[in-house]
This record gives structure tokens, C-alpha cells and sequence, in this order.
């Protein structure tokens, strides 16, 4: 029998979704192959022609059934998954072909921030690699011209935060959708993941690392050092055939990871009135989820 995944983390950006690949990676029941194909928004990446960072480079992207099926093929004892923090957003156009392969009873996880804050840091999200050159304010004023141009649902950082109308169309699809908060999860990891365990269907008491930090945001310390990580540069196109040879494409991709990590300063806050902005702007769509979902979510409201 083809394995298929049967659970999918759906969303959203900036909320978590790193550090619970890596941590989901722990568990021996569990495989996560490959943490985002994009194969259900292949219909919205049919024409990228923009460069990255604005749209996905298309090498990154699985749009072949097969290519996407092969995936899971050495993990017949396993329970396989996937997390694609764009399914959410573009719920209209995954949640289709969610259902054309992978059926109604595949297992919906969604994880969501506070709006105004996951925002902030999707903005950080290019800032750290100096790809954004806008202020925060500035960002948030050319999202509608971008959107316009096709970029990526990662530059839509005040939109992926409307999420009512999001995960209303999950959870009006699928029988099993569970929805999670980031700050519970930031706040106590292991409960968190625990409640994933249970959900999935798996064993929860399998021992767990939870210390580690994974794909934070910030600016960089050094802006050229920055820069030369993450662009192009002929020391690298000089250096690349021997670093090739030594370590392999996992290891060099953790390598680059880990040195923009070391390079950010972390911790910057927002605008506060940029954030109040943001509040207000939120509001409707905060009480509207909640209602949906039947319950207050009180980390929100915390100043």
C-alpha cells in the first residue's frame, strides 16, 4: 500500500513551524521527509517568472504527483507528514488538491500567532538577509503593489494574518483539524508537542530536546557578513567545488543557517504604533475566530 501523509501542518508563517519539524523529526514513529514541496499550491505557482526572493525559485518546488508520492516511499512503518505554512493562506487553492490526494481524513494541524506580532516577524523574516530595504511601516504600505506583482504569500505579511476566513475553510472541509497557539507553544514546548503526539496518533512520552531555537528572526550584527552568506560572491563560486567535495547539501545548508543565526541580533521590537495600528486592524478578525472556535485565546490579550 503507497504510504501517503496523513497528517499536514497548514500554517501558519513565522509561527513555530521550524522548530516543530525539527522536533517532530524526533519522534521514531513519526517522518517528516521534507518539511515544505509546495505540491498542493502548484496551481498558484504555475507562472512564477519573478526572481527569489519576490517569488520561489522553481527548483524548490514539487508539482509532479509522482515526484510528490516518491517522497514517502522509504517510510513504509512510519506516520508521514508534511508542513507547508503557505496551505493555509492559500486555503482556496490547497485545500482542493488536498482532497484530490491525500482524501477528507487526512489530519489538519494548524498553528497561529498573534496577528500584529507573527506580522513583525515576517517582516524580519527578509530583513535579517537584508532582501527587504523598507522600514516596517514602509513594508506594510507596499504589500497591496506587491501582491499585485504576484509575490510570494511570504511578503503578505499583514494579510496571512486574517485568519478566520482561513481556518473556517479547514475546518468546514476536514473531519479532523486541530488548531494550536504559538505562545502556548513558546511558553511550554513540551505540552505542545505532547498534544501534536496525541493527535497524529502516536506515542507521547518519547523523550524529547526542546532547547534549541530554529530559524529566528532579528537584523543582522554585520550587514556584509550577511550579505555574503546569502548572496552571491566570487569567493564562494572560488570555494564551492572544494566545499562540495567535503560536505554534502544538508550539511552546508546547516552550516549557512547557523552562521546567519550567529549574525542576528535578536529581540528588536516594532514600532508600538505600528503594532496598535495593527491591533485595531485585527480585532474583528481575532473575535470572529474565536467565536468560530468557541473559546477566548487569552495570550492575545496579554500586553
Amino acid at each position: 500500500m503507497q504510504n501517503i501523509p496523513r497528517f499536514l501542518f497548514v500554517g501558519t508563517a513565522k509561527a513555530g513551524t521550524t522548530s516543530i519539524y525539527h522536533y517532530l523529526q524526533q519522534h521514531p514513529e513519526i517522518a517528516v521527509p521534507q518539511k515544505e514541496t509546495f505540491f498542493f499550491l502548484r496551481d498558484v505557482y504555475a507562472d512564477n517568472i519573478l526572481p527569489y526572493p519576490q517569488q520561489r525559485a522553481a527548483e524548490g518546488l514539487i508539482t509532479n504527483e509522482s515526484d510528490y508520492l516518491k517522497i514517502y516511499e522509504n517510510y513504509p512503518d512510519k506516520v508521514c507528514g508534511e508542513i507547508g505554512t503557505g496551505y493555509l493562506y492559500h486555503h482556496e487553492e490547497s485545500i482542493p488538491r488536498i482532497i484530490e490526494t491525500l482524501g477528507e481524513d487526512v489530519k489538519i494541524l494548524i498553528i497561529l500567532r498573534r496577528p500584529s506580532m507573527r506580522c513583525f516577524s515576517g517582516y524580519m523574516h527578509f530583513a535579517k538577509d537584508l532582501h527587504e530595504k523598507a522600514g516596517f511601516k514602509e513594508s506594510l504600505e507596499l504589500e497591496e503593489e506587491r501582491k499585485a506583482r504576484n509575490w510570494d504569500f511570504m511578503w503578505h505579511h499583514k494579510s496571512l494574518g486574517c485568519y478566520s476566513e482561513q481556518v473556517r475553510a479547514y475546518r468546514s472541509r476536514f473531519k479532523n483539524v486541530k488548531v494550536l497557539i504559538y505562545e502556548d507553544f513558546a511558553k511550554d514546548p513540551e505540552s505542545t508537542m505532547r498534544e501534536i503526539f496525541s493527535f497524529i496518533g502516536v506515542r507521547r512520552d518519547v523523550p524529547l530536546q526542546l532547547t534549541r531555537q530554529f530559524n529566528p528572526s532579528g537584523k543582522p550584527k554585520n550587514p556584509a557578513l550577511q550579505r555574503f552568506i546569502t548572496n552571491e560572491h566570487f569567493l564562494k563560486r572560488l570555494l564551492r567545488p572544494l566545499l562540495r567535495a567535503i560536505w554534502g547539501k544538508e550539511k552546508r545548508a546547516k552550516m549557512r543557517k547557523s552562521l546567519k543565526a550567529k549574525n542576528l541580533k535578536t529581540g528588536e521590537a516594532p514600532d508600538p504604533d505600528v503594532i496598535a495600528d495593527l491591533e485595531t486592524f485585527y480585532a474583528d478578525d481575532i473575535a470572529r475566530l474565536e467565536k468560530d472556535l468557541g473559546y477566548e485565546i487569552d495570550a492575545w490579550k496579554r500586553t
